[in-house]
């Protein structure tokens, strides 16, 4: 009793007690990172900021201020590090909107917030009163020291220099915007009058062909190939189908991620306004095809005014199969609505494309049917589920007519985000980034001849260009990717993943962040490809 008495000894412990619990959190984050310089490097953060506060935070309110928003800082990056893999990204902030979409996952991750606010406003005082001073300022230097060196070494494992680059992200996000030039000439650089013809259109697929193009949310390859057989009928899948191997994603989220390989380019905002140059169903379109895109989300007015926005001749759904989270489609609804709707179209005599995005595999989702296994773990049974409902599919695709004149193209929209439930679920496989990855494509028809091609490290701005060259359409563009089936071509932008937050080269199969200067020079090419966006054409 007599220790809460005196209020110096009670803040004492509580300054103990906080920077404990910092250090209890740092440790965490090893289970999640399976890397452990996130917690050397952080330990060392930890210690600078330890030795700052203790100097700081009873000299008066500004510097106790300034010591806690340090502490805020560390505590708050490791919170994040810990539930999701990475420190704040400007793409996490930027999709703050979707908060709904993580589904249970929210109190959890709004409950570690609290938890952060909490340690961080524990009421304590200076341990190092009685500390020699000059030993406090030479502990002082050395860490400083040591800190400068993470940020020519390591400073992507660096909690406070991490956050401050959210910020550097943000402003060189809104050069970028005011960066931009003359859109005449931005769109005459980006012109090209036609495509390649780097592969024979096979001659057992009839003559324009309808096309169903299908968007998985999430999906990284490493899930298809696991040696769990948690996708087995989508591994089945692959070996009856053209497969492209060594084959990323190149950016994040999935309104960047379909937008963009739709029209082989990027956008700016992550907003439901479209890209105003040609797309893969424009030119379809221009070839005799019907074009629609499946809303599975529909009450997500957002993501609606983004689908109506990619310049298909329509957008369907259907409003009474809607069982999913948010009032979504799940993936079973989803695949029995674009069986049905396909299998209606194709009784006209214009071919179709069809495109669709399944929801259910999101981040944070269980599955609501089927199981894996002992049905212990949400994300093996949700990809599971998936699994289970593409096998169904393919099934009846097989035995129906619509099989007899139909391509399917079979990928995702970027790869399955690297949270602490996915690292968990696949403790074995590390990866170097949380958002780039290597990830699913596959071309089915009934009699394609299976096989597989090695893209070494090129990226999904390519699939429009591969599926056009595929079906022997030739047309203007203003594609950065190229055909995969051209192993020779590349450009500025087919081996880089690029987002608000991350610049990494994926070139050679090798993901790997890219330095200062590639990052101006990659921008710089960049920034005439927005102008373009804003072009007449």
């Amino acid at each position: 009793m007599n220790l809460f008495k005196d209020k110096n000894r009670l803040n004492s412990l509580l300054t103990c007690i906080k920077f404990l619990l910092a250090l209890v959190l740092s440790i965490l984050t090893i289970s999640t990172t399976k890397n452990p310089l996130y917690f050397f490097v952080g330990l060392v953060e930890l210690a600078l900021i330890f030795v700052i506060y203790n100097l700081l935070v009873e000299k008066n309110i500004f510097a106790w201020l300034f010591a806690n928003l340090l502490f805020f800082i560390y505590v708050a990056q490791m919170v994040v590090l810990y539930f999701g893999n990475s420190f704040v990204t400007l793409t996490m902030l930027k999709n703050i909107k979707f908060l709904e979409d993580l589904g249970g996952k929210v109190f959890v991750y709004i409950l570690g917030v609290v938890l952060a606010l909490a340690i961080v406003f524990i009421r304590g005082n200076s341990l190092t009163k009685h500390v020699n001073y000059k030993i406090l300022i030479i502990l002082l230097f050395l860490l400083l020291s040591a800190e400068i060196g993470f940020h020519f070494e390591s400073k992507r494992f660096s909690p406070v220099q991490s956050f401050a680059t959210v910020f550097v992200d943000h402003f060189r996000y809104q050069n970028v915007k005011k960066a931009l030039g003359d859109p005449s000439v931005a769109l005459s650089t980006y012109y090209k009058d036609g495509l390649a013809d780097a592969v024979a259109k096979p001659e057992n697929l009839p003559d324009n062909p309808n096309v169903i193009l299908i968007f998985t949310e999430g999906l990284s390859y490493n899930i298809i190939s696991d040696e769990r057989n948690i996708m087995p009928n989508l591994k089945a899948l692959e070996k009856e189908s053209l497969a492209f191997s060594n084959y990323y994603n190149h950016t994040f989220p999935t309104l960047r991620g379909v937008q963009g390989q739709l029209y082989s380019g990027y956008k700016l905002d992550d907003d439901e306004k479209g890209n105003n140059l040609i797309s893969l169903q424009d030119i379809l379109k221009d070839n005799g095809y019907s074009t629609s895109f499946i809303d599975t989300e529909p009450f997500n007015e957002e993501f609606s005014s983004y689908c109506q926005n990619l310049g298909f001749d329509g957008v369907v759904t259907d409003p009474e199969q809607l069982s999913g989270y948010n009032m979504s489609m799940n993936d079973s609804e989803a695949y029995n609505f674009l069986f049905d709707y396909a299998s209606d179209l194709s009784k006209d005599e214009n071919p179709f494309f069809i495109s669709m995005y399944t929801f259910g595999t999101h981040v944070s989702f269980d599955s609501p049917d089927e199981v894996f296994g002992d049905g212990k773990n949400s994300v093996l049974n949700r990809f599971y589920y998936l699994d289970c409902q593409i096998g169904k599919f393919i099934d009846a695709f097989n035995s129906s007519a619509l099989s007899d004149n139909t391509i399917l193209v079979f990928t995702t929209d970027h790869c399955t985000y690297s949270d602490q439930d996915y690292t968990n679920a696949f403790p074995n496989y590390l990866r170097e980034c949380t958002d780039a990855d290597e990830i699913p494509l596959f071309i089915y028809y009934k009699g394609v001849t299976p096989s597989v091609v090695d893209v070494n490290g090129r990226n999904s701005l390519c699939l429009a260009p591969t599926v056009l060259d595929y079906l022997d359409i030739d047309h203007e563009n203003y594609f950065l990717g190229t055909s995969l089936f051209d192993a020779d071509a590349s450009s500025e932008f087919d081996t880089v993943f690029y987002d608000a937050s991350y610049l990494v080269s994926t070139k050679d199969s090798m993901v790997r962040y890219m330095s200062d200067l590639e990052i101006e020079e990659f921008l710089s090419q960049v920034l005439s490809y927005y102008s373009a966006l804003e072009a007449d054409r």
